[in-house]
């Protein structure tokens, strides 16, 4: 979905009306108790320019799935046509709303909040997936809401997850370039999920293509959480590569595990790029064009991999054993990291994995203080302060701090 950034704030849902929202109604779930059992909750903010792909695509590919008594699918869908909020089921080619509620903002981590916890007090199961529909930018976070001007950013998303207390198996952001380091060291962190799926890329309207990712899960329940996370990989695959427009379309599996317990193998590797910056900043402006980059609304967006094997091919660093180890070292931890990767064949040299370049002043300029901020992996890594040297190097501006 093409990335979207929506400025300004304005009112924000009360804690008391959201929890009046969301009384739980009376349906309990119909999984089964002797087989494990799946939630597929969708977070549809479409209050939003988005709206129609919804009802097209989304909706129209989750109707292709046959009826299960061990795998449900809601949606907490909000509109820009229509005023309130809607759950809906989807079973066997049909759907229906069990419940109307008051318009809510879908950018606020408070109804994220609410969301999160009333589904699983709707839908109790051994397993849990949340897919994040809407626009996406990297750690500039998802989830516009027009109605509300606001928008969700990644220390929200961690609020959420971290109020509800809710364990996700598998977190997916059917939304443009939401696989970046930032994010899933921000989901990592909360402790409570443990895959995130997500493009490196910008994603297409259609976006997941449902009815192929989870067949699997549908025809046998038993499977895995990663077993599941591949299949979404596989089904995407299936679906973008006969489509001759759809050389971006790179989707990503990622074990937050491997990113959160290793963060300080990137901290080392991010640290040494600090120190070499005035050595090698002319070679790290070759090896930025050309690496793999994603063009999301903070341009920009590197393919880590992709940017380490440029980085350790340049012939000004074949003689500094340290960096070539460090650099070495953080490409191995974002590869295992990886569960599985679709990547087209124009985007073959991507790793799964984005990190943040804010190499254009202007954005810089407009975007520092929110990266270094609300961004966790640039605070607690040197990233952040490398970027701020990098911008003051290149470009003769900082700011005071």
């Amino acid at each position: 979905m093409n990335t979207k950034r929506i400025l300004g704030f304005a009112a924000i849902l009360t804690v008391s009306s959201l929890l009046t929202a969301g009384v739980v109604q009376g349906k309990q779930s119909s999984l089964a108790s002797n087989q494990d059992t799946w939630t597929v909750m969708l977070y549809v903010a479409a209050d939003n320019d988005l709206e129609s792909y919804w009802d097209k695509a989304s909706l129209a590919m989750l109707l292709n799935l046959p009826a299960t008594d061990n795998v449900e699918f809601v949606a907490y869908v909000d509109l820009m046509s229509t005023q309130g909020t809607q759950i809906i089921e989807v079973e066997g080619g049909e759907w229906q709303a069990i419940e109307t509620l008051e318009e809510m903002n879908f950018a606020d981590d408070e109804t994220l909040q609410w969301a999160l916890s009333d589904v699983t007090a709707r839908y109790p199961s051994d397993h849990l997936v949340v897919i994040a529909w809407d626009h996406g930018s990297a750690w500039n976070g998802f989830c516009g809401d027009y109605t509300s001007d606001d928008w969700m950013y990644l220390d929200e998303l961690y609020a959420a997850i971290v109020g509800a207390q809710v364990h996700i198996d598998i977190i997916a952001f059917d939304a443009c370039a939401m696989a970046s380091v930032e994010t899933i060291y921000s989901v990592a962190t909360t402790g409570l999920v443990d895959i995130v799926v997500a493009s490196e890329e910008l994603v297409a309207g259609n976006g997941f293509p449902y009815d192929l990712m989870f067949a699997p899960v549908v025809q046998d329940p038993s499977r895995e959480p990663a077993l599941v996370a591949s299949d979404m990989i596989d089904g995407w695959a299936a679906y973008y590569s006969e489509i001759t427009w759809g050389w971006y379309a790179t989707l990503s599996a990622i074990d937050t595990s491997a990113i959160h317990d290793n963060v300080g193998v990137i901290g080392d590797w991010a640290d040494l790029m600090l120190d070499r910056l005035e050595s090698y900043r002319y070679d790290y402006r070759m090896v930025l064009r050309d690496c793999e980059w994603v063009s999301c609304i903070p341009h920009y967006q590197v393919d880590m991999v992709d940017f380490g094997r440029h980085l350790i091919s340049m012939e000004a660093i074949a003689g500094d054993q340290e960096l070539i180890d460090a650099t070495e070292e953080m490409m191995e931890c974002i590869s295992d990291s990886v569960i599985a990767m679709y990547n087209p064949e124009e985007k073959a040299d991507c790793g799964g994995v984005t990190l943040y370049w804010g190499f254009h002043n202007w954005e810089w300029r407009y975007y520092w203080e929110d990266y270094m901020t609300n961004v966790p992996f640039a605070s607690e890594t040197a990233w952040g302060d490398f970027l701020y040297e990098w911008n003051a190097l290149t470009c003769g501006w900082f700011p005071i701090l």
